[in-house]
């Protein structure tokens, strides 16, 4: 699905170049996540789950020049 969203805005030559699990050490790290928050999702998240909440994408991509 977010390839096709890539597709759809122009972008070719789109590659993965990286998935890996993101957990709750790595949303630690960034200031957008409060201490209070990261407490109510340690709370509220099996702790099986603590180390794989989401799975990071990196993704490269190339849009076209435009054609006149």
């Amino acid at each position: 699905m977010l390839l096709k969203k890539f597709f759809n805005v122009g972008f070719d030559a789109i590659t993965v170049v990286e998935r890996r699990p993101f957990g709750m050490a790595d949303l630690s790290r960034y200031p957008l996540f409060s201490p209070e928050f990261l407490e109510f999702m340690r709370k509220t998240m099996p702790a099986h789950r603590h180390d794989q909440l989401i799975l990071s994408i990196t993704i490269t991509a190339r849009k076209p020049a435009a054609l006149d």
